[in-house]
């Protein structure tokens, strides 16, 4: 017989252990219905595998991403599809991970149940848990559908590689290529050609029929040479009305002139069919220059510059013609070479100096700000005028490091000028046609906001009206990038371009500048001053400010604020001073306090 003692320790035991057991299923049910809530409301996709990596459980996002209930899917391994099939090498490496450190991420492609393409950002985790005597083994999946980003990355690397207008590869991709098929030249295949296309007047498609016109245009001859050469071939639109063509080694290194001759042949017969613009059929002819490597050059570069001068020969000889590199005919002055060498010891030195010209409102007899204006010093003491180095530097693309060195030069100066809490109102520097064209402007204006202490505003951008013509749908896009960054854009040379309006109505304008030669006759000649007075005008109902520059007598400047024109710039002001001259140029003047001033 047991005592009372033990029979009430007995029963308090077992009590004991039931509260025990109400306590551990309690938890494990708030587990369950956390894991429950967790399967049912989670927004990516969770799948369970045994240790067999065999799926047990999915969730409704799951079946939702992917369209596979759990009855297609349950007892089976989860597999990587591709359009062209299993992909059974990326799943051997995902395991071979999991096995290795436990755990697998990345974003790789799938296929829905419907057969339809999609990216998911995955993660796989190996848990292992005790359970009674031996640890047990699960893998937890988790996805997201990031399709939607994927093709937006896919659609900016095509803008960054593809022609927008053509679908052509760009400029700077027809460069690599140029590059990589002169690396691939071996004993085998030593040798490869290229080709300048150039069509024939193409500015007058655009002016008569307007850019649009002119873009369908551009696809049509991008289609026919596509579809009439070998697809071996690199085809590409450099800008403007400029087509190229790569016949690379393996196709050009067993090939006589006469083939070259074929393929020039092949591609002036593409113009020799009408186009039918705006429904109208209408004849275009072209001039094609030919250069190889490496009889012509021996870097990109040169062949390329050989395939210009080529083309540019072609077309004095007159239209629908080719010409080869000859180099008797298209030998590059020595001097030509030395001004060239010596323009990039100058970016490379930073030999290059910005002067600034003061900008007056005439009206107030105030001084507005300011433009820079890049010099190059010599040792001698001279200084070259910009009218003797901008134009080598555009042929032979300098100018792109040039601007860029500027650029950081000028942010510089006027972070000194703003620590020194000197008031110079907002400055303007020019930047050419051909970096305006390059995605790299936006970059490198991004990188000197982010160096430097100087607000967007500050700086006033001036183009001319040729970068906005050879592609307008980029520039529309740049200008768009520029103006979210905060700076203003101002439309340099106004009037001596074409289809001014058209301009001013379709991009995001700031301010126009009259172009000197309106205002040098201003006085004597009627036509000068009814087109600037016209200017002005538009200007005005247009909310565009206006800018006159070239203002050299009193005479000038008055007639000009008679006209409504009240900021002027010109030697009647002020010459480019040195930087360390303005601050004592500025405390003769005061500023214009406008919503644009840096203390703002």
């Amino acid at each position: 017989m047991l005592s009372p003692l033990i029979k009430y320790l007995l029963i308090a035991l077992a009590f004991l252990v039931i509260i025990l057991l109400i306590v551990y299923r309690l938890k494990s049910n708030a587990k369950q219905d956390l894991v429950t809530a967790l399967m049912t409301q989670s927004k990516d996709a969770i799948w369970i595998a045994d240790e067999n990596f065999k799926i047990t459980v999915v969730n409704l996002a799951f079946t939702t991403i992917s369209g596979y209930k759990l009855e297609d899917v349950i007892a089976k391994k989860p597999k990587v599809f591709t359009q062209q099939g299993r992909d059974k090498k990326l799943e051997n490496l995902i395991y071979d991970e999991l096995e290795t450190d436990g755990y697998w991420s990345g974003e790789i492609w799938n296929l829905r149940k419907d057969g339809q393409p999609y990216a998911l950002d995955l993660s796989i985790t190996k848990v292992t848990t005790s359970h009674l005597r031996k640890n047990k083994t699960h893998y937890i999946g988790l996805f997201s559908d990031v399709t939607a980003r994927k093709n937006n990355e896919r659609a900016m690397l095509k803008l960054t590689t593809k022609d927008s207008i053509t679908g052509l590869s760009n400029r700077a991709i027809f460069i690599e290529s140029v590059n990589k098929a002169i690396e691939s030249c071996n004993n085998k295949y030593p040798s490869l050609m290229i080709l300048f296309i150039d069509l024939d007047n193409f500015n007058k498609i655009n002016d008569s029929l307007g850019h649009c016109i002119g873009d369908e245009l551009l696809k049509e001859v991008g289609r026919r040479l596509t579809t009439n050469l070998d697809s071996g071939y690199t085809i590409a639109r450099l800008g403007g009305d400029e087509f190229a063509v790569l016949i690379p080694p393996y196709l050009y290194s067993d090939k006589t002139i006469f083939y070259a001759k074929k393929q020039a042949d092949k591609i002036l017969k593409q113009f020799q069919l009408p186009f039918m613009l705006n429904g109208i059929e209408s004849y275009i002819s072209a001039c094609c220059g030919i250069a190889a490597y490496p009889e012509n050059g021996y870097t990109s570069e040169a062949i390329m510059r050989s395939a210009n001068s080529a083309l540019n020969h072609a077309k004095k000889m007159g239209h629908n013609n080719y010409q080869f590199f000859d180099e008797a005919k298209h030998t590059i002055d020595p001097n030509e070479l030395s001004k060239e060498s010596a323009l990039f010891h100058a970016i490379t030195n930073n030999d290059f100096e910005l002067f600034y010209q003061a900008k007056f409102n005439a009206e107030k007899n105030q001084l507005h700000g300011f433009e820079a204006l890049v010099r190059w010093p010599q040792a001698d003491g001279t200084v070259i005028s910009p009218v003797e180095f901008i134009p080598l530097a555009e042929q032979n693309g300098a100018i792109i490091p040039l601007t860029a060195l500027l650029m950081k030069q000028l942010f510089k100066q006027l972070e000194a000028w703003r620590s020194e809490s000197i008031d110079f109102g907002k400055v303007a520097i020019n930047i050419s046609a051909l970096h305006f064209q390059q995605t790299s402007l936006v970059e490198t204006l991004t990188e000197c906001l982010a160096t430097f202490d100087v607000p967007a505003r500050c700086i006033e951008l001036e183009i001319t009206e040729s970068a906005m013509m050879d592609n307008p749908e980029f520039a529309q896009q740049q200008m768009n990038r520029i103006k979210a960054l905060g700076f203003t854009i101002a439309l340099d040379d106004f009037g001596t371009g074409h289809s001014s309006l058209g301009y001013l109505k379709r991009f995001s304008i700031d301010t126009l500048k009259i172009d000197r030669s309106f205002i040098q006759d201003i006085t004597e000649s009627e036509q000068d001053r009814n087109i600037t007075a016209t200017i002005i005008r538009l200007a005005k109902y247009l909310h565009i400010d206006v800018v006159a520059e070239g203002v050299e007598t009193k005479s000038q400047a008055y007639m000009l604020n008679v006209m409504g024109c009240s900021i002027m710039q010109g030697y009647y002001y002020s010459r480019p001073l040195r930087a360390e001259k303005v601050p004592s140029f500025i405390t003769k003047h005061s500023l214009i306090k406008t919503t644009n001033s840096i203390h703002n």
